[in-house]
């Protein structure tokens, strides 16, 4: 420090540089102390190497988390084990299954999802015990191995999560013992850091739509999952109340007004919205009783698969109306040009009448791919009010001038 109060005037960006030459040779000799080179680093899966070919293997190798492979792999590996289950323990008839209740033995439920599986006993825990073992042996010999961390031994009345559901038996509306799939607190706390950080102070730049559109898809995306539950009710409305708030302390702080000014300018009867959108709180979404739900094979139904293929690809390519950054420049663009389609095809759903605000789809009239520089595709004069049917012609036309073009 005294160096570096003599060096200051002279040169202040080495000053402590220089104050630290005498003790620097004393720093390196300590054990404790290595260039980070020279130490090694543990790799999982790996030996122990050094940094910089830690470094240049992580390069090469990259981190992989999750993919479609990983689910796939899954269902090659684990279909001997569905068999091996169903032709020992399932495929039973409700006499034998009654006749092993008399015996003392439990019978047995398996439910399996890519990698994950739960197997239900309404034995004993040493039947329990044995069939984990049983299971145990099996993936060993195909050359697998059961995660004793994440294999848990449990009963009914304490409960399980499994596929972000918590399973568990406890007391009903009618004072008897009944199965419940519950909204576990770690899927709620999840969702709560998800709109915290879109409501992060750091945001106060985005637009009022583009924030309420994020908002939207995240709640109706984790509400459609968990309506399912048992009485989500609950759940909903006590994250209605926190989603309000933090919405109106975002409204306060991006314009610096107080929460009067907030409810008197943005609110909607229980939410908050603009003109053209409306925040959509979890409350909204009601409970969901049928929970079976029949679908088609998606190796077998054609007709189904073609379907399927126009509504992902009219979803990539909606226009502007997909686009967080573009909210503002569709009401630009429905306020000038107002909600009649332009193209008015043989499948056009106005001819001639002006559509409500959100069945109307903005795009581009020449395509963002023919620009040289894609930013002057984004000029008022190139965009175009088109209905829906007008919309998927015009994106089937598209994507075979795409292909012809490529």
């Amino acid at each position: 420090m005294r160096t570096s109060r003599v060096l200051l005037g002279l040169c202040a960006r080495r000053a402590t540089l220089v104050s630290l030459l005498p003790w620097r040779w004393v720093l390196q000799g300590l054990p404790g102390l290595e260039r980070s080179p020279q130490k090694p680093v543990p790799i999982a899966g790996a030996q122990l190497c050094p940094w910089n070919a830690r470094r240049e293997l992580y390069q090469k190798v990259s981190n992989f988390v999750g993919s479609v492979g990983s689910p796939l792999l899954a269902n090659i590996y684990l279909h001997a084990m569905d068999k091996y289950i169903e032709s020992k323990y399932l495929n039973l008839t409700p006499y034998q299954r009654r006749r092993q209740r008399k015996k003392g033995d439990g019978n047995y439920l398996y439910v399996r999802y890519a990698d994950d599986f739960i197997v239900l006993c309404n034995g004993t825990k040493t039947d329990a015990q044995q069939m984990k073992e049983e299971l145990g042996g099996l993936l060993d010999n195909m050359g697998l191995t059961l995660s004793e961390e994440k294999t848990k031994l449990t009963h009914i009345t304490e409960g399980f999560t499994f596929l972000g559901y918590k399973v568990i038996r406890e007391v009903g509306t009618n004072g008897k013992m009944v199965p419940k799939v519950l909204i576990p607190e770690s899927a709620m706390k999840k969702y709560r850091h998800k709109v915290r950080e879109a409501l992060a102070p750091n945001t106060h730049k985005e637009s009022i739509n583009a924030k309420i559109t994020a908002l939207n898809r995240l709640t109706n995306g984790w509400c459609q999952y968990y309506k399912a539950s048992s009485s989500p009710s609950r759940p909903f409305d006590k994250l209605t109340q926190e989603l309000f708030w933090d919405m109106a302390h975002w409204l306060g702080r991006k314009f610096d007004i107080t929460m009067p000014e907030v409810m008197k300018r943005y609110r909607k009867e229980h939410t908050f919205g603009t003109k053209s959108i409306q925040l959509v709180t979890p409350f909204e979404h009601k409970a969901k009783r049928l929970l079976t739900k029949t679908w088609h094979n998606p190796y077998t139904a054609k007709e189904a698969i073609i379907r399927e293929k126009l509504l992902i690809i009219q979803s990539l390519w909606s226009g502007e109306e997909y686009r967080h950054g573009r909210m503002d420049i569709r009401e630009d663009v429905i306020e000038r040009k107002g909600t009649i389609c332009a193209m008015n095809g043989p499948d056009c759903e106005s001819r001639g009448i002006p559509l409500h605000p959100s069945e109307v789809i903005v795009d581009h009239i020449i395509l963002r791919g023919k620009f040289k520089y894609p930013k002057d595709a984004d000029r008022m004069d190139n965009y175009q009010i088109l209905c829906t049917n007008c919309h998927r012609a015009k994106t089937k036309n598209d994507l075979e001038v795409l292909s012809r073009v490529r």
